[in-house]
């Protein structure tokens, strides 16, 4: 009976009740899909970051983060390579020698971090050879060729075939300079990283850094990441002197935005529910003022005060109960379609580039933040519910029942 009674009472004003629903439908909408928004973009530059950047994990010897000095080389490097050969959840791995140092033109210099690499290993572990926009990824002959970024390349006012002076301390401590030809250019879409990396084959640069083939630095990529920490542990057992970092280690600063962002998320969506809260509790004591003669006569001939709170929250239930699920659908709808599609960021793409993030967003959102909301829209109609009922049980019958 309370179920009847309380279905037929939201109706009783049909355009009150449609209003509050389409709020309650708009704001949730509008809620998830700026959750699903944001996660796009993190999910995109975490995808950037392994795939291009950084990789699962990087091994390096404990001391060369610290020090940024190519005499810090990873002992035992061919024991990390014999594991890592035989772990099926390797996708690939790039030992690389890395040395930061000073490129010159003739018309300008910058700081920079130069990879030797392995030219087969290091596209199959970051795809380097599909970021190459001008030229070649290193030419089958040939020595001392490198590859720049084109912000390099602009700052340095530098084109293909050119060379530059790239100047460096090796492993025994010696000033090293030595000339390379620019024979490709990349861009990886993050400028920063762009502008701090260039690339040499590690051929060319093991014996001007006499490092003896020993690297500073492995990164490695995986075919599954739910087994990033066992590895990570594994690999961690081969040398004390050495030390293996995942991708969110080597970024502190992305680890932090995406532990923070459940949490700023939940404020958002916190502050909607809250501005639709006030519009439920509007509603429903509107509709109690409209009907306190009918309370008043409902509780003199026997309705109790648990009946009429069950009443009046199976009401306030209704009343969300059909608008949340048009706005989780509607939202659902969107993501899905913008995340096939995507959204462009027009005339936002420089600003992006810096951060690392793409100017192309594919929303997304996972199951259990459609649960989290969900929840959160059943405490906020319980709580919008209890002031009007309140009001509602403190009516006098007889008093009441006299109301015009």
């Amino acid at each position: 009976m309370l179920l009847k009674i309380a279905w037929r009472n939201i109706w009783r004003n049909r355009t009150r009740s449609l209003i509050i629903i389409i709020a309650i439908m708009l704001g949730l909408w509008a809620g998830v899909f700026l959750t699903g928004f944001s996660w796009g973009m993190y999910d995109s530059r975490i995808e950037s970051l392994i795939a291009n950047e950084s990789s699962h994990l990087q091994i390096h010897n404990e001391k060369f983060r610290q020090e940024y000095m190519s005499k810090h080389v990873i002992q035992d490097a061919e024991q990390y390579e014999e594991i890592l050969d035989k772990n099926e959840n390797v996708e690939a791995y790039s030992s690389r020698l890395v040395v930061n140092a000073m490129v010159a033109s003739s018309r300008s210099s910058s700081g920079i971090r130069v990879s030797g690499v392995d030219t087969t290993a290091e596209n199959q572990t970051t795809a380097l050879n599909g970021k190459v926009v001008e030229g070649d990824y290193f030419l089958p002959r040939g020595r001392n060729q490198i590859l720049v970024s084109q912000k390099t390349a602009d700052k340095l006012k530098l084109g293909l075939r050119k060379k530059l002076v790239i100047t460096f301390t090796d492993t025994q401590g010696e000033l090293v300079s030595a000339s390379f030809r620019i024979v490709g250019i990349f861009k990886s879409g993050n400028s920063a990283y762009d502008e701090m990396n260039a690339f040499v084959q590690k051929k060319d640069l093991d014996p001007l850094l006499k490092s003896n083939g020993q690297p500073q630095e492995i990164a490695v990529l995986l075919k599954d990441d739910r087994q990033m920490e066992s590895l990570q542990s594994e690999l961690q057992t081969v040398n004390s002197t050495s030390k293996v970092e995942n991708w969110r280690e080597l970024d502190p600063l992305m680890e932090y935005a995406i532990d923070s962002f459940d949490s700023s998320m939940q404020v958002i969506i916190g502050i909607i529910m809250l501005a639709l809260a006030f519009g439920i509790v509007n509603t429903m004591l509107m509709s109690i003022m409209d009907r306190v003669r009918e309370i008043g006569m409902l509780m003199a001939i026997g309705l109790n005060k648990a009946k009429l709170f069950v009443m009046i929250m199976l009401e306030t239930l209704f009343l969300s109960l059909v608008g949340a699920p048009l706005g989780m659908l509607l939202a659902f709808m969107t993501i899905f379609i913008t995340g096939k599609t995507g959204i462009v960021l027009k005339g936002m793409e420089s600003g992006l580039e810096m951060m690392g993030f793409s100017s192309v967003v594919y929303p997304a959102l996972l199951p259990d933040q459609f649960v989290k909301i969900g929840i959160m829209v059943l405490i906020v109609t319980f709580l919008a519910a209890i002031f009007p009922i309140i009001k509602a049980i403190r009516l006098d019958p007889a008093k009441a029942i006299r109301k015009v």
